[in-house]
């Protein structure tokens, strides 16, 4: 497909609305944003963009942490299939899913699949003990949890003193049924038909597409979307931009924003994990990244000249509130973009 047939991202995020009802909520810098008006889900949404990108090169990385890469194609196939393994599994419309994973691939790929299979994901905090894992699941009224190889150990443990009756997980977990099988198993045509999908909703954006725990938030399909809408103002990301960030760097709903902006407009993201920005600041010059997220402290080791950024011409995304002067020092006398997130 070439760039002048492209679809606008935005496009992606308007094409199924449709005029009956406008919702409004705090954007996450505390301002109004614009309403968003629609008759889907935000999966269906990243769904629909994925498959696009995918038409343009099914091999390009949509995400990219410290364990895997994940491409537009692959991505585009394994959230339907995961989501009708789920639910040949007994996964049924309006359960919790905890989710305890590492690395992006692994929570878009949990947090999507969950929800095409019409149940609602709940991410935990990572670094959570396991009474407070156990605490978080009992409040969302997690049934299932989604965990991975590295946070099995303590996921397990929870979900022992709460209420989850399934677990699934990423890599070779014991007592856990993996994701690749999921996949296998809602994968047509030769999987068993799953049953039915989930009925639509009355309603879908009075639906919850996420249950936030750090701090606790039940978050619907019409907040998510005025999020995305809100944060794509604030960030200008375009097609084929590598975004930089570490992911502990951001609250939970700039987090997930912040994959999903990507995976909509066609970006890739690329994940480092720890807290040191010479392993941010790596990534940026091993990806070529166009934009990097950076904190407070980041942004005033980079204007004092203790850290320098590997290429030119990166967009600088700060979280928390950066001081105004070491903002205007960055403009004025660096000449760089910098964008606070809020």
């Amino acid at each position: 497909m070439s760039d002048m047939t492209y679809t606008s991202p935005y496009t992606h995020l308007r094409m199924w609305w449709q005029r009956r009802r406008t919702y409004v909520r705090p954007m996450l810098d505390g301002q109004l944003g614009h309403p968003a008006v629609s008759a889907t889900t935000v999966t269906e949404a990243v769904l629909a963009a994925a498959r696009t990108h995918a038409e343009r090169g099914a091999a390009r990385p949509a995400l990219i942490d410290p364990h895997r890469e994940l491409d537009y194609g692959r991505l585009a196939a394994s959230i339907p299939a995961a989501a009708g393994g789920l639910r040949r599994l007994g996964v049924r419309t309006g359960d919790v899913a905890a989710i305890l994973v590492t690395g992006a691939c692994d929570h878009a790929l949990a947090v999507h699949a969950v929800s095409a299979a019409g149940a609602i994901p709940a991410p935990l905090p990572a670094g959570a003990d396991v009474p407070a894992l156990a605490e978080l699941m009992k409040k969302c009224g997690a049934r299932f949890l989604l965990t991975g190889a590295a946070t099995a150990a303590e996921s397990l443990a929870a979900a022992e003193r709460a209420y989850v009756r399934q677990v699934f997980a990423f890599g070779n977990v014991p007592g856990a049924t993996s994701f690749a099988r999921l996949v296998e198993a809602g994968a047509p045509p030769v999987a068993p038909d799953p049953g039915p999908e989930p009925p639509p909703p009355a309603d879908p954006l009075r639906d919850l597409a996420l249950h936030l725990c750090d701090p606790p938030e039940g978050i619907t399909h019409a907040e998510r979307f005025a999020d995305l809408h809100r944060l794509g103002a604030t960030v200008g990301l375009g097609v084929d931009d590598v975004l930089a960030c570490r992911p502990g760097d951001c609250s939970s709903a700039v987090w997930a924003g912040l994959v999903d902006l990507c995976l909509t407009h066609g970006a890739t993201l690329a994940t480092v994990e720890g807290p040191g920005l010479p392993e941010l600041l790596a990534e940026v010059g091993r990806r070529r990244a166009t934009m990097a997220v950076v904190t407070p402290a980041d942004l005033r080791a980079l204007d004092a000249g203790t850290a320098e950024l590997p290429v030119g011409g990166v967009r600088l995304l700060v979280t928390g509130r950066p001081d105004r002067d070491t903002l205007a020092a960055c403009r004025v006398r660096h000449g760089w973009t910098v964008v606070p997130l809020g």
